[in-house]
């Protein structure tokens, strides 16, 4: 192919994708759209390049056309970047007015010159004409170049750094015409190589201008080029370079090592890729890579936005960390290519202990709340930096390192993790991938990634005690139930013993007697089987005849008074529930009723089927209730009226009970005037 052909449809393509880059993301910023016409105008103006290098004649006409009008879109586009200081200071409008004025103008007079000069084609002055656009031609580069060089003297540091890709793009396109039309001057004919060229020096500028315009918003690129790309395309470009080289010395070994030429290109080649592939496998190499473009590439040091998903990426991830503490150490290591870390957390006996290492063997060493390493801490919070210590001592003034380091292979950085209020732990890192200068970025982003290790650390250890604190909380339901039940097996056993002597020769209170002396033994066998199994046995659920069941409850009772009477308005009143558990629930009820009513009084129980419940209401004519005691100490578990008699989960348990049945519990009471209890329980259909 063509090299000329080659070089100017090359930078025709780029430009047209230099340009869709910026419409596509254009938000109406007036730069960004001069911009993409500059672009179009530049990748027209190659295009009709590469049509002239295969002596296309007709478009000839247009490419000179486009040759000028490609300067004036330059020139606009840079004088406009003269906005900002023109809007603060006259000085510099009339500045930015004179050379709008004057660049557009002598441009515009070289387009009318080009465009008049075919009708002199063949007459004696002729070649003066051409010798004078080939001056314009000239003149027309040194303005560009006058242009950039005032916009360098007067834009401030903080704005060269965001537009000096620009400079160095469209600088390098002024200053190379301005070596062409020089050499072409000076010759009295264009050279064409040097033509040539100009495609693959405009080519050149394009990667130049999407940094620039990616380094300023206001020109609407919204365009990022990752690290990982960066890295990637180096690595490959660094890799062909390479196979390029080697293989220019593979044919010199061929073409002059005579016999064994063609045996040592085959050797030197094999090596070559082995060398390349160690090369490219290299973690240090693309650590000092990485670094390496980090510095010079790029404003940041670090993706922050790879780096904060992959950090809490990595803590959200602990399918091989069952504690979780490698997740937190790991994490601030690779931030900064440590290989090795280990972290030390507050203990209840005041001292910070090493109790997860990852990668590195643990260090048996605690350090106390007075020690100087978690003094320097509270005090400075500063992250320690191993290697400068004796460089600055001046800012770890009177900080005294634990023995215990010398035990770490390489320790490096010292990162405090802080609490709310208070020094959490720190983490020391290790074995540095590659040996580089910590900066303020580089202490910054490891601060940041502290506060977000430490909150997970303390979510971590506020679910262990949360998980300790559930067990004992069962236990300490198992518990509060077994002695509610205990309580419960008390009362009706000392009510045979005290029945016993007036009644043992009553052969319904002997059956009575041997019938709650086995429902007794069956209860505390059962408190045993929860005791030892640490958690609540359910009862298995079977069809009962609800009224039936309310009258052998309520015949239990009869010992006490006032007895209790039952009234049953439906004799088809069955439902599903657990027999014991519910016998339970009416027996604390009556309980409550009998204690709560004097001997005299009543305690009246009616079953009633009021479909889908059946309804047992329990009324009594005792001391009452007041509506704030209903509403917020009746149901509340621990809380009893009855003194140490009483444990105060009773009415609590009979809510649960009716509640997981999918019925309902309603009281109505009033102070000396009794109280009524209505249990809704669905019915079995």
């Amino acid at each position: 192919m063509n090299l000329g052909l080659f070089s100017y449809l090359s930078a025709s393509l780029a430009f047209v994708l230099f340009a869709v880059l910026l419409l596509t993301s254009w938000r109406g910023g007036g730069r960004g759209v001069l911009l993409a016409v500059v672009a179009l105008i530049n990748a027209l103006w190659a295009g009709f390049a590469s049509q002239v290098v295969i002596k296309s004649v007709d478009q000839a006409s247009i490419y000179q056309a486009l040759e000028v009008l490609r300067y004036l879109a330059w020139y606009v586009f840079l004088i406009r970047l003269f906005d900002q200081a023109a809007s603060k200071s006259s000085g510099y409008q009339r500045f930015q007015r004179m050379t709008l004025l004057f660049s557009v103008g002598f441009g515009c007079f070289v387009l009318l010159t080009e465009w008049i000069s075919s009708y002199f084609e063949g007459l004696i002055f002729y070649d003066y004409l051409m010798t004078f656009l080939l001056v314009g031609h000239l003149i027309m580069s040194i303005i560009g170049l006058t242009i950039i060089e005032q916009l360098f003297r007067n834009l401030s540091v903080q704005h060269r750094w965001a537009i000096k890709y620009l400079f160095i793009g469209v600088g390098g396109i002024f200053a190379y015409d301005f070596y062409f039309y020089a050499n072409a001057l000076l010759f009295r004919g264009m050279d064409p190589g040097l033509w040539d060229a100009r495609g693959f020096i405009s080519l050149i500028s394009v990667p130049m201008l999407v940094l620039a315009a990616a380094r300023n918003r206001e020109w609407s690129l919204n365009v990022f080029v990752s690290r990982d790309i960066v890295l990637t395309t180096t690595a490959i470009f660094g890799g062909g370079l390479y196979l390029l080289v080697m293989a220019g010395v593979g044919y010199y070994l061929r073409d002059y090592g005579g016999s064994w030429g063609r045996v040592a290109q085959t050797v030197f080649f094999s090596l070559a890729i082995i060398l390349l592939l160690a090369v490219l496998f290299s973690g240090q190499l693309r650590a000092n890579l990485r670094v390496f473009l980090g510095k010079n590439f790029y404003k940041n040091k670090y993706d922050y936005r790879k780096e904060w998903l992959q950090l809490t990426g990595e803590l959200s991830n602990q399918k091989d960390d069952s504690n979780g503490f490698i997740s937190a150490t790991r994490v601030l290591a690779r931030l900064v290519d440590a290989r090795s870390s280990l972290i030390w957390l507050h203990e209840n006996n005041n001292c910070y202990r090493n109790i997860a290492a990852w990668q590195a063997d643990r260090v048996d060493a605690t350090e106390t709340e007075a020690s100087s390493l978690v003094q320097f801490f509270e005090q400075k919070g500063y992250i320690i930096n191993l290697t400068n210590i004796d460089t600055c001592p001046e800012e770890y003034q009177g900080l005294v390192l634990p023995t215990w380091l010398s035990e770490i292979h390489r320790p490096w950085l010292i990162v405090p993790l802080f609490g709310l209020d208070y020094l959490l732990g720190f983490v020391v890192l290790a074995d540095p991938l590659v040996s580089r200068e910590i900066n303020w970025e580089d202490r910054d982003l490891l601060k940041a990634a502290a506060k977000q290790v430490s909150s997970y650390l303390i979510v971590l250890r506020t679910s262990e005690v949360l998980a300790e604190a559930r067990q004992f909380e069962v236990f300490n339901r198992i518990s509060a139930y077994m002695v509610h039940d205990l309580k419960n097996i008390s009362a009706e056993l000392e009510l045979i013993m005290r029945n016993a002597e007036r009644h043992r020769n009553n052969p319904e209170f002997l059956d009575d007697m041997f019938e709650t002396v086995n429902n007794a033994s069956a209860d505390i066998n059962r408190l045993l089987d929860q005791l030892r199994n640490k958690r609540l046995q359910k009862e298995k659920k079977v069809v009962v005849d609800v009224c039936k069941l309310v009258q052998d409850v309520a015949r239990h009772k009869n010992n006490c008074l006032p007895v209790p009477d039952v009234v049953c308005d439906s004799s088809e009143c069955h439902t599903i529930l657990e027999k014991r558990r519910f016998s339970n629930v009416l027996a604390h009820l009556l309980d409550n009723g009998q204690q709560a009513t004097s001997d005299d009084g009543f305690l009246h129980i009616k079953v009633m089927k009021k479909t889908p419940f059946v309804v047992i209401q329990i009324v009594d004519n005792g001391h009452g209730m007041d509506d704030d005691f209903i509403n917020k100490r009746l149901f509340k578990p621990f809380d009893t009226t009855k003194g140490n008699a009483g444990m105060g989960i009773g009415m609590y348990e009979c809510r649960e009970v009716i509640h997981e049945l999918g019925g309902e519990i309603k009281v109505e009471s009033k102070p000396g005037k009794g109280t009524s209890i209505s249990l809704h329980i669905p019915l079995n259909n």
